[in-house]
């Protein structure tokens, strides 16, 4: 039984009034997203009340689906807690302000007020792009989701939960990631550095901020390093691909140095996010706080393929 996604048009949030690109305007855009990632930090602790437990679900005698959660409904919430982080009062606590928001938003900002600099400091010569262009692709959609899916089908071949779930997690970071730069692209829509002379203007009609393949390799590289921190060579590996990639986008001059930064930060706190809400504590990995997790399924049921999360 497969689910079917309604495409929703995201409205046009901020209009073109041909505003130059400023530290006060960029510093506006920095905090709100800091805070919206931020929320995965304030999701562990959340400020709602107690809710009450309910009732343990016998699953000998329980209905099939009374302890599964459909795969679209669990990654649709997820995604709607990161875009709404920034209009939750409990976003906005000292202790995230403090620890995010700030030091996040002033470490962008200057990096957006010097980016012409920072990008003339390099050769920038022929060889130059060709060779980081070629780097750039191993954090390609592609390349990671290749990368993923190939463990989580190794993992289910072999019955191994640990890897089955690394790769899992790592197509839902995956896919998260791709939809918050998008989003984000959109809303900012600034120009690269080889368009309109190099300004890197915002709300000119670019897609540069933020850098998406320095977002997904730190999504990825996140899980991966998490779900094996046991194994130190592992999350060293992926660490250092992933920054290879950040790295090659501005040498290949198709991202400023600001881009790649919040890219990277956004990659690696949406990993985490999606690596504390999902991962197993019954599994190797990073300890996690929560006492529940939802674990991906799959399999073929009466009614074909299942597809979903079990409690």
């Amino acid at each position: 039984m497969g689910y079917r996604l309604q495409e929703v048009p995201l409205r046009q949030v901020l209009t073109s009034v041909g505003i130059q690109r400023s530290v006060r305007h960029s510093l506006a855009i920095i905090s709100i997203l800091a805070v919206s990632c931020a929320a995965g930090q304030v999701a562990e602790h959340p400020a709602s009340p107690p809710r009450i437990s309910p009732e343990p679900v016998d699953r000998e005698t329980a209905p099939p689906d009374a302890t599964k959660q459909p795969l679209l409904r669990a990654f649709t919430r997820d995604e709607w807690r990161m875009w709404t982080g920034p209009f939750r009062r409990a976003s906005y606590s000292s202790h995230t302000v403090k620890k995010y928001v700030i030091p996040f938003a002033l470490i962008s900002g200057a990096l957006i007020a010097t980016d012409t600099k920072t990008a003339d400091a390099l050769p920038n010569t022929l060889d130059q792009a060709k060779w980081s262009g070629r780097v750039s692709q191993i954090g390609a959609f592609y390349s990671l989701a290749a990368v993923s899916g190939a463990t989580y089908l190794i993992g289910q071949m072999t019955g191994d939960n640990h890897g089955r779930e690394a790769g899992w997690l790592g197509l839902e970071a995956l896919a998260h990631t791709e939809l918050v730069v998008l989003g984000v692209k959109q809303i900012t829509n600034r120009e690269r550095p080889l368009e309109h002379g190099g300004r890197g203007g915002f709300w000119q009609g670019g897609d540069s901020f933020p850098s998406g393949h320095a977002a997904t390799s730190f999504a990825v590289a996140t899980i991966f390093a998490r779900e094996y921190r046991d194994h130190i060579a592992v999350p060293i590996a992926a660490y250092t691909l992933a920054s290879a990639v950040a790295a090659s986008r501005m040498s290949a001059r198709r991202h400023w140095m600001s881009d790649i930064v919040v890219g990277g930060s956004m990659g690696f706190l949406i990993g985490r996010y999606v690596y504390k809400r999902h991962h197993d504590p019954n599994l190797p990995g990073s300890s996690v706080s929560r006492t529940s997790r939802l674990i991906p399924e799959f399999g073929f049921g009466g009614r074909g393929l299942v597809l979903a999360w079990r409690l």
